[in-house]
């Protein structure tokens, strides 16, 4: 009995607890905490708003990381292997989200020029990204920052959009 346990948990534990486990959990704490002080200090956002955010960006999360960091395209592996372990559903689901609702909030309460804001948000997200490089969170293998700022210019554009709408739809309803 123990051994089928063994056998289903064994490819998705950390091979080693480390630094890049201790830094996933770190700016998990970090990214919620900033996210729970916004939204319990002002309300910008609707619950609505915040969890359409959110499951927009857990289905854009989910599905391009399978993409870029598997089969066939490959090109970045994240934390301890090639392949997805624990981690990855704690960074898809409690990290990579609440950075693009940050964003957004800002967003609706200084109502920024969407240009300069996208440019700005995306420069963040890729420096943020360095700093992860740092505690190997990634191990890039045919890609670059570059590609990540483009990816997150993309990233911010559509999650402006997806907000302008879904804002528009809450107000008509």
């Amino acid at each position: 009995m123990n051994n089928v346990y063994s056998n289903i948990f064994k490819p998705i534990i950390p091979k080693q607890f480390d630094e890049n486990e201790i830094y996933t959990i770190a700016i998990t704490i970090l990214v919620l905490g900033v996210l729970y002080f916004l939204l319990k200090r002002e309300s910008q956002l609707s619950a609505v708003e915040v969890s359409s955010i959110y499951l927009f960006n857990l289905f854009i999360t989910t599905t391009l990381e399978s993409l870029f960091a598997e089969h066939p395209l490959d090109f970045y592996d994240t934390l301890d292997y090639a392949h997805a372990e624990i981690f990855d559903v704690v960074l898809q689901t409690l990290v990579y989200p609440p950075p693009i609702i940050i964003a957004l909030y800002f967003y609706s309460k200084y109502k920024p020029n969407w240009l300069i804001y996208t440019l700005f948000w995306a420069l963040l997200l890729t420096c943020l990204e360095l700093v992860s490089l740092q505690f190997n969170l990634f191990q890039f293998k045919s890609w670059s920052s570059i590609y990540s700022f483009i990816f997150y210019v993309f990233t911010m554009v559509v999650n402006i959009i997806f907000f302008r709408r879904v804002r528009r739809i809450i107000r008509l309803a």
